[in-house]
């Protein structure tokens, strides 16, 4: 081939892609068929273009409007040829050095269908151009034979490959330019470097015998822009057989020989009626896919395939149910089961819908199909189901339906029923394929080995590679299955030096006959790292892992099952080494494959929430890092989210994961929620018989603390009571409102009961009555919770004085009691009892003693308390309990409140909502202290810093009504009434009672008037 345009051209092919396939007749028979999937693919493709059939659109665009290139002068050269080419010019344009020539060539090297299809008719033109140019060569030759010549970079695989493939057909991937010159192909070889380490430089030397019919060949000299050159075209598709590779150490170069074939040539008629059996009422486009798949190609068979439906170039409806089927297949291999069942089921509703075919074959392979991805979904029944149907259907193949339940049985751990079910394969007439016989073997050898019977597992081990090596050869990839099961014994039974030694074999086996991104070498990447865990070796055990991941990756998708499978492994193993950061990078993949999915499978979508929440959770046990505790905590959240979609609030399953996230709003401090996931774990407890009570004591062990750590009661601990009603589902707002609830009065009994444990003396009393009180208050029982309290409080004066610091929590737990009974007076006592509590102990818990001044303000703005000051006698609310209060405290801390407020004033430079709120309230104490002037300059001040029309301004004007009244100014009161009147009878919902109030106040200040 001329060397100029072979540097040129291929600049812009991928460096990867290898220009040779190999056909092995052992490999059709063996586990590992699909290595003869590309050659297939190129011999269905040319028969196709050959016969006029192949074509991806069906109105094909001309090469301009398909690849829409950017370059000026490829778009030049496209819309060229469009316009003038002629099949009598075929051999001219390959042979021109433009962009028809790479893009053809990359599109034929690299299966790339879409981009071939516009080139069919370009193809089939050159196959008829050189075949007439071949007759013209043939005459030209004055010997039987003549050797041709090429120089090329081949990949190191498909060096392998050709090593293992002594006197099977090779074929070509694209046309393939070869030269007279050997020393010209030779200096091409070796002038070059390699670009990459996966490449080599080969010589390649061609026998052809001038005599035999063949594939068109022919010198295109004439047609060539570099014609002196002596270039011999072959057609693609064109089969040789592989006669020897050596290596020339003295030029440091791989030459590989081979012979071309004549098409009536035993093997390859051998061949040509295999695959004609194969493909048998098969749609050649579809096999197209198939083969594309068996390369492991997914994604290209998928894109394939819907291409064949978008374009409707399937117009046979049989056609469409096997495209669906195949379909179904790729979708498989790429990890989509859901996807996959669709499309099993769309074939298998439309051959079902058919009488005639009912029996067809197609229906027990749907069946087989369907039972084959429900066993990789765990979903063992629906498996059973299908394989069921299969094995009543009349054209099943026994052997895949019994090799399935021999699958199901052996994850199931039911191994004598897989053994069974494998025995069963093997004695079926008529006799399995040898890949079947294989595979069948290894599995029971390995289910013998799972049940410690190693002898007998070793007696099929040792069958198996008998049986390999007789029907295939020592150095076949099969054997790797078989050693592999074999490393597998070694290493449950603690063998793992003769573990490694196996997988080693495997390995070695593998690097000499399979390219490099074949699956096999991810699952022995994986074995030596299982080896290496085995042994301790953290680190070589993440060198394999990473090398099987790297494997996986070439091949499928980041989201697919086996994927993220390493994805796991490996974050695992980086958890071991106690790295967090690179556990938490593998276990996000493994979380985001999960969400990406189509269809998401709680299961495994929460165990990756789990798994992520127990990560970070132990990181936070190292470093302790509060934020680190709210992702463990997020991710345990999503975790419980997921798993309620499912499972019921009780059920005994959730137990560890309410414990987890109760144990960590509890190192939060925030207990209502602590307290909330308790008691659904102790819900678990209760409603799963027998009743574990050492269990429940437990968690109301935890439960007491909860309450012995509440010292602060201006909220509840009610997770529900604190969510807004407008929940997005009532129903299950208000039966968790009730849950709380229901807990609160079963929690309010056990501690009852363990009071009753008790002697009047016992140091413990002050714990449950502080609980007690607490459980009270939560109940909104306040008469009850201000009992325990007061019981509490008793105790504690017999010790302690009343400005002891052991007292705040319990004043302000009673204060809090008497706020909420609206009992204000005697809350304002306790309030300050806390407040001068804090202070003697020179307490510099500032924030708290400001949240107290706050609840003291919010009593100030409740009108119907504060317009009790303007009687002539003040409502006495005397303490019943204790005399704790006299006039000169209360006084003290009346002028204390009044200073307080006074200096948020001048501290607030802010006009806002919040100063209209602190006017009132230093107005209502002024109130109490009846100055009534200095209370209207607050009162009228806040008027400016309050909404329009709202109820607190109603209110004010009310209060301002009632200080004039007060006074006998009549008018400023009747002014007053009226500005309230005005406002309440434009807010909704309207307050009538308290309108008509107001009415009866102005006729009566009007009648007065009168």
């Amino acid at each position: 081939m001329s060397e100029n345009k072979e540097k040129k051209g291929e600049e812009n092919v991928q460096a990867d892609r290898m220009g040779t396939m190999a056909y092995s007749s052992k490999d059709n028979e063996s586990m590992h068929k699909s290595l003869n999937g590309e050659f297939i693919l190129y011999q269905i493709l040319l028969k196709q273009i050959l016969d006029g059939k192949f074509s991806l659109n069906l109105n094909e665009k001309s090469l301009y409007e398909h690849f829409q290139a950017s370059d000026s002068k490829d778009k030049s050269t496209y819309k060229e040829f469009d316009k003038k080419y002629k099949a009598s010019k075929a051999i001219n344009w390959y042979t021109r050095e433009s962009c028809v020539y790479k893009t053809l060539n990359k599109a034929l090297r690299t299966q790339d269908t879409k981009n071939t299809s516009p080139f069919a008719t370009f193809i089939k033109d050159l196959n008829t151009q050189l075949t007439k140019e071949h007759q013209i060569f043939i005459k030209q030759q004055k010997t039987p034979t003549i050797q041709l010549y090429r120089g090329q970079f081949l990949s190191k695989d498909e060096l392998n490959r050709l090593k293992t493939s002594h006197g099977e057909l090779i074929s070509m991937n694209s046309f393939l330019s070869t030269s007279k010159n050997r020393k010209k192909a030779f200096e091409f070889a070796n002038s070059r470097t390699p670009p990459s380490d996966d490449l080599i430089s080969i010589l390649l030397e061609l026998n052809v015998n001038i005599n035999s019919i063949t594939k068109p060949y022919a010198d295109i000299e004439r047609y060539s822009d570099f014609q002196d050159e002596e270039e011999i075209l072959f057609v693609f598709g064109s089969m040789f057989r592989m006669d020897n590779v050596q290596f020339d150490e003295k030029n440091n170069l791989w030459i590989v020989t081979l012979t071309l074939c004549a098409n009536d040539d035993p093997d390859i008629k051998q061949f040509l009626s295999i695959l004609e059996k194969e493909t048998e009422g098969q749609n050649s486009l579809v096999s197209i896919g198939n083969n594309l798949m068996e390369m492991n190609k997914f994604d290209d068979a998928y894109a394939h395939l819907e291409r064949l439906f978008n374009n409707k170039l399937l117009t046979d409806p049989f056609d469409c149910v096997q495209c669906h089927l195949m379909v179904g297949k790729v979708e498989e291999k790429r990890g989509n089961y859901n996807a996959s069942i669709d499309q099993f089921n769309n074939g298998l509703d439309y051959l079902l819908k058919d009488s005639s075919l009912k029996d067809h074959q197609l229906v027990s392979q749907c069946y087989n199909s369907l039972g084959y991805v429900y066993c990789k979904l765990k979903e063992y029944e629906k498996a059973f189901q299908y394989f069921e149907l299969a094995l009543n259907s009349k054209t099943n193949d026994l052997s895949l339906t019994y090799l399935g339940l021999a699958k199901i049985h052996f994850k199931m751990t039911n191994y004598h029923l897989s053994l069974e079910y494998l025995q069963k394969i093997l004695q079926s007439k008529p006799e399995p394929s040898h890949a079947i016989i294989t595979e069948t073997n290894i599995y029971i050898g390995s289910i013998y080995a799972a049940m410690n019977n190693n002898d007998e597992a070793t007696k099929y081990f040792d069958k198996v590679i008998e049986l390999q090596i007789r029907k295939l050869s020592k150095d076949h990839p099969d054997l790797g299955y078989t050693y592999n099961a074999i490393g597998l014994m070694y290493l449950e039974n603690n063998a793992e030096q003769k573990a490694y030694e196996y997988f080693l074999k495997t390995y070695q086996l593998q690097s000499q006959s399979l390219p490099n991104n074949h699956p096999d070498f991810a699952k022995t990447f994986t074995n030596f790292g299982n080896y290496y865990m085995k042994i301790k070796d953290l680190d070589n055990a993440l060198i394999y892992y990473e090398k099987a991941l790297e494997n996986q990756l070439k091949t499928l998708s980041w989201r697919h099952p086996s994927v993220v499978e390493s994805y796991l492994i490996l974050g695992h193993t980086y958890w071991k080494k106690r790295n967090f950061d690179q556990a938490a990078i593998y276990f996000d993949k493994v979380l985001k494959s999960e969400l990406a999915r189509e269809k998401i499978a709680e299961s495994s979508l929460s165990l990756s929430y789990k798994t992520l929440g127990d990560l970070y959770y132990d990181k936070f046990n190292v470093y302790l890092d509060k934020k680190i505790l709210d992702e463990a905590l997020d991710f345990y959240l999503n975790d419980l989210k997921i798993e309620l979609k499912v499972k019921l609030h009780e059920d005994l399953s959730l137990v560890d994961l309410y414990k987890r996230i109760a144990e960590i709003f509890y190192k939060k401090h925030n207990y209502g929620q602590a307290l909330l996931h308790y008691n659904r774990l102790l819900d678990s407890y209760y409603k799963n018989l027998p009743i574990n009570q050492i269990k429940i004591d437990e968690i109301y062990e935890i439960i007491a603390k909860i309450y012995l750590k509440r010292h602060h009661f201006n909220e509840t601990l009610l997770y529900y009571q604190n969510q807004s009603n407008e929940n997005e589902n009532k129903h299950e707002h208000i039966d968790d409102i009730y849950f709380e609830k229901r807990y609160l009065d079963q929690s309010l009994n056990y501690f009852q009961n363990k009071l009753l444990k008790y002697r009047k003396n016992s140091s413990q009393l002050n714990n449950i009555y502080y609980i007690l009180g607490n459980i009270s208050y939560d109940k909104q029982d306040y008469d009850q919770s201000l009992k325990y309290f007061f019981k509490l409080f008793n105790k504690n004066l017999k010790k302690q004085n009343f400005n002891d610091l052991a007292l705040k929590y319990i004043y302000e737990a009673i204060a809090m009691n008497y706020f909420h009974k609206q009992n204000y007076n005697q809350s304002l006592t306790y309030f300050y009892r806390l407040i001068e509590c804090l202070l003697m102990n020179n307490t510099k818990n500032y924030s708290f003693i400001d949240k107290i001044y706050n609840l003291i303000g919010k009593i100030y703005l409740d009108k119907d308390y504060t317009i009790q000051y303007l009687s002539a006698k003040e409502k006495n609310q005397g303490i019943d309990h204790l005399p704790i209060n006299n006039s000169q405290f209360e006084k003290y801390y009346l002028e204390q409140t009044l200073m307080h407020f006074q200096n948020l004033l001048k501290n607030n430079k802010k006009k806002n909502d919040s100063l209209g709120d602190i006017y009132r309230i230093i107005a209502n104490i002024y109130l109490k202290k009846r100055d009534f002037n200095q209370s209207l300059i607050y009162f009228h001040q806040s008027i400016n810093y309050q909404l329009e029309k709202s109820l607190s301004l109603a209110q004010t004007y009310i209060l301002i009504g009632e200080i004039y009244r007060k006074q006998h100014f009549s008018n400023y009161a009747l002014q007053s009434y009226q500005d309230s009147l005005n406002i309440l009878q434009h807010i909704q919902p309207r307050d009538q009672s308290l309108i008509d109030n107001i009415q009866k106040k102005i006729r009566k200040i009007n009648s007065y008037s009168t």
